[in-house]
């Protein structure tokens, strides 16, 4: 079996469920616009610890069919073939935002510009979700965000703003988080949790048994924090440290033993009534 996916962000339970043998994707390394070179090697690791093979770097040229009229391999540009009884295709999805070139378009992020009550340029049109280029508040620029908690939230805020005439701004926090291989009878159950931006430079605490912590820290400040296979309250403390942008010091996470010390170093760092 084949399986090609360019995100590979939400393919993590599949494994016990089709038998997945292999992952193909055109970036270098595994979900690549969030995880550091070195993340990624340890997820794609563990993949191929659970018999997945990862081919890395790869563009698809077609799909194959055989006799029976199924699919039968995956034509890859380089003209090599993967053999292949089934294909799940993850490519993403790109806004459907031509139609509405009147309304305001940010070219640069590639959705519908709007205000922080979700209000295109004309009166009377709004939109939320994916397709919404809104100022991202905390971090002073304009972003689309692809992501379902965005989606739920902006629809809620807008809906709010149409019904009760709220005036209060948008003020979103990124958040990305991924459920890896956690299916009934798995071996290791990997969940990790993002929030923040991933600018900056990166310090990783941790070997993978279970737990691993990534902080992205710009000119001092803590920017965004990736946890793997914490605790609820390790996990709670996330979102405490990317909406407080601490300044932390970076020797002192650079040295830390454990995920469990680092993370009592971030939460050191934070305002007393962030802390809290």
């Amino acid at each position: 079996m084949g399986i090609f996916n360019n995100l590979t962000c939400f393919l993590i339970s599949i494994p016990s469920l089709l038998s997945l043998k292999q992952i193909i994707f055109p970036e270098n390394h595994l979900l690549q616009r969030l995880f550091t070179p070195s993340l990624a090697q340890t997820y794609e690791a563990l993949y191929q610890e659970n018999g997945v093979k990862v081919l890395k770097g790869a563009s698809i040229q077609n799909l194959e069919v055989g006799s029976n009229g199924h699919v039968a391999a995956v034509r890859l540009q380089d003209g090599s073939a993967v053999e292949a009884d089934t294909v799940i295709i993850g490519i993403g999805a790109k806004p459907a935002v031509s139609p509405f070139e009147r309304v305001g378009l940010n070219t640069n992020v590639g959705g519908i510009q709007v205000d922080g009550l979700f209000r295109a340029s004309i009166p009377g049109i709004f939109a939320i979700g994916d397709v919404a280029a809104f100022p991202l508040k905390m971090y002073d620029r304009i972003a689309r965000v692809e992501h379902v908690d965005h989606a739920r939230r902006s629809a809620q805020h807008c809906v709010k703003a149409l019904l009760s005439a709220q005036t209060g701004m948008y003020d979103y926090l990124p958040y990305f988080y991924s459920r890896v291989f956690e299916y009934e009878g798995s071996a290791r159950k990997v969940w990790w949790q993002f929030f923040g931006d991933n600018v900056g430079e990166t310090i990783e605490i941790g070997n993978f048994d279970p737990k691993i912590v990534t902080f992205w820290i710009d000119s001092g400040t803590l920017k965004g924090v990736l946890l793997e296979s914490g605790s609820p309250e390790e996990f709670q403390l996330l979102p405490q440290l990317a909406r407080s942008q601490p300044i932390v010091d970076k020797s002192k996470l650079q040295s830390a033993s454990s995920v469990e010390e680092a993370l009592d170093i971030a939460r050191a760092s934070l305002p007393s009534e962030a802390a809290v």
